[in-house]
C-alpha cells in the first residue's frame, strides 16, 4: 500500500480496487503489504479536520464503495525490506493467506518497488504449489483527482511465455508453450501456424516418429520466415522473441536440411532424451552414412537380405546394417553362436542368464574379421579406401542398438556370461558414445560415394521385395 499524498482526494490503491468493481470482479478478501509509515503515521486529513494513517483512510475508503473493513486483511511490513529475512518473512505471510485454487488480482500501484517482486513471486509459487490462478495484474496513477487504472496482465504473463519456452527447447515438450500461445495464436494466423508446426515437433519427437522430424523442422523454418501482419505489439513481439530463441537454439538444425541428423541428435543428447536419440539414429544412421560411403549388398548379399521376412518392405540401407554390422558380426564369437541359430533366433536351451549375451557388443578385430568374411563371399561390395570409416560406423551404429535394447530392457539382474562385452548402462557412458556418434557424422558428411567401375549403385531409398533380387 503507498501512502496518501497529501495533494490529492485518492490514493493509488483505491484506483485498482475501483476497477475491479467497475470489471464486476469486486474481491472478497484484500491482502494488503503496509508498511509502518501505512500503518502508523497520521498523514491523512478527514474532511472534519482529524488526520489518520493511510491504512485507516483505505479501510474507510473501501466502506465508501460497499467492501466491508474486514475483508481488509494487513500484512504487516517494515518500510525498508532491503534484506532476505524481511523478505521471506513479508512472502511467508502472503503465502499463509492464500487458498488453494484462489484467483488472484494483483495490484502494484504502491509500495517500495521490491513488493512489486515479492507479490509476482507469491503469485507464481502459488500457481504450481496449490492451483492458484493470477486472472489480472494492475496498477493506477494519480491524474488529477481521479486515479487512472491500466491492465498489465500479459506484461505478466510473459514469465509464463519465458517458461514455456525454456521447457521446449529442454524437454521438447510443447504444452506449456501450447497453452499459453493458443489464445494468441487464435487472434494471429501467423503465429497460429507457427505454434501448429511446433506441436507437430514436440508430437513427433516424443513419439520417437523420427522420419517426420526432417519435415518439421523445415515447417518450423518456413513459419519463421513470415512475421505477424501487426507489429508493434505483444504478439509480434512474442513471435520474435520465439524466432531468436530458435535461431539461437536450432541454428544448425534449422540450416541443416536433409543433413540434420548430427545437429539433431546432438541437441537430444544435451538435454537427456536419450531414447529419442539413439531412436534417431537406430532409424537413420544406416541412409546418412551410405549417402557418403560407398557399400551395398551384391545380387547374392541381396537375396540373403531378402529371404528374412522381417526385412520385407524396409529400405535396404537399415538390414545392412541392422543384421550385418550389428548382429552377424557378433556370431563371430564362439558361445554365442552355441545359442543364436543363422537367422538370429536364440535357441530355447540357452543359459545365458535370459538372453543378455545378445546385449553385447563386437570388438574392433571381430568386426574387421567379419567384414573380410562377407567381402570373401561376396555378399557386399564397397569403395576400398572408406574401409576404416564403414568398420567405424558399423562398430558405432552397434552400441546405438544395444543401448536401445538396454533401455527398453534394463533390469537389475546378473548380465551373464557377456558382462566384459555389455555397454555401462550409465547416463555417462551414453552421452559420450552419442558425441563420438555425431562427430563421426559430422566427419563423413564432406564426403561423396565414389562408386566403383562396373557397379550400379542402388538408391539408398530402394526398398527390399520378398524374395526379389534386382538387377546389379
Amino acid at each position: 500500500m503507498s501512502p496518501k499524498n497529501p495533494n490529492y482526494k485518492t490514493q493509488t490503491n483505491e484506483g485498482a480496487v475501483r476497477y475491479l468493481i467497475k470489471e464486476k470482479e469486486t474481491p472478497d478478501c484484500i491482502l494488503a503489504l503496509c508498511s509502518e509509515t501505512v500503518r502508523k503515521k497520521a498523514v491523512v486529513e478527514m474532511p472534519d479536520g482529524s488526520t489518520c494513517t493511510t491504512l485507516e483512510y483505505f479501510r474507510d475508503a473501501l466502506r465508501r464503495v460497499g467492501i466491508p473493513a474486514e475483508r481488509l486483511v494487513v500484512i504487516e511490513v517494515p518500510d525498508s525490506m532491503d534484506d532476505e529475512k524481511k523478505q521471506f518473512q513479508a512472502i511467508s505471510q502472503l503465502l499463509d493467506k492464500i487458498e488453494k485454487e484462489d484467483t488472484l488480482s494483483i495490484d502494484l500501484s504502491g509500495g517500495m518497488r521490491d513488493t512489486a517482486m515479492l507479490l509476482v513471486t507469491a503469485a507464481r509459487c502459488m500457481r504450481d504449489l496449490r492451483g492458484v490462478q493470477t486472472r489480472r495484474v494492475i496498477y493506477a496513477e494519480l491524474r488529477g483527482e481521479e486515479p487512472v487504472a491500466h491492465d498489465r496482465t500479459q506484461l505478466y504473463d510473459l514469465f509464463d511465455f519465458v517458461t514455456a519456452m525454456d521447457e521446449f527447447f529442454s524437454t521438447g515438450t510443447a504444452q506449456k508453450l501450447k497453452s499459453y500461445l493458443w489464445s494468441e495464436g487464435e487472434k494471429d494466423p501467423v503465429l497460429h501456424t507457427l505454434l501448429t508446426r511446433i506441436n507437430q515437433f514436440s508430437d513427433d519427437l516424443a513419439l520417437c516418429r523420427v522420419r517426420k522430424l526432417n519435415d518439421d523442422l523445415n515447417q518450423i523454418a518456413q513459419a519463421l520466415k513470415e512475421p505477424p501482419k501487426k507489429s508493434q505489439n505483444l504478439t509480434d513481439l512474442f513471435f520474435r522473441l520465439l524466432k531468436d530463441r530458435f535461431n539461437t537454439e536450432f541454428a544448425e538444425l534449422l540450416s541443416s536440411g536433409e543433413k540434420a541428423l548430427p545437429a539433431l541428435v546432438s541437441w537430444c543428447a544435451k538435454y537427456g532424451m536419450y531414447q529419442q536419440a539413439l531412436t534417431l539414429l537406430c532409424e537413420q544412421m544406416p541412409e546418412y552414412v551410405c549417402q557418403h560411403l560407398f557399400v551395398q549388398p551384391t545380387e547374392r548379399g541381396w537375396d540373403y537380405l531378402a529371404d528374412q521376412k522381417q526385412n520385407e518392405g524396409k529400405p535396404w540401407v537399415y538390414p545392412l546394417f541392422h543384421f550385418h554390422f550389428c548382429w552377424l558380426a557378433l556370431l563371430q564369437n564362439g558361445k554365442l553362436k552355441e545359442i543364436c541359430t543363422t537367422d538370429l533366433r536364440l535357441i530355447k536351451s540357452k543359459d545365458d542368464a535370459g538372453g543378455n549375451m545378445l546385449l553385447g557388443v563386437a570388438n574392433a578385430a571381430e568386426m574387421h574379421d567379419y567384414l573380410d568374411m562377407v567381402l570373401a563371399s561376396d555378399q557386399l561390395a564397397i569403395d576400398p579406401a572408406i574401409r576404416p570409416q564403414l568398420e567405424q560406423a558399423a562398430l558405432l551404429y552397434q552400441r546405438v542398438v544395444k543401448y536401445r535394447n538396454q533401455i527398453n530392457h534394463a533390469s537389475d539382474s546378473d548380465l551373464g556370461l557377456l558382462s566384459d562385452r555389455v555397454l555401462p548402462l550409465d547416463t555417462e557412458s551414453i552421452e559420450e558414445t552419442l558425441r563420438k556418434i555425431t562427430v563421426y557424422l559430422h566427419e563423413i558428411r564432406p564426403l561423396k560415394r565414389n562408386i566403383p567401375q562396373g557397379v550400379k549403385a542402388l538408391p539408398v531409398t530402394k526398398t527390399i521385395p520378398s524374395g526379389a533380387a534386382p538387377n546389379l
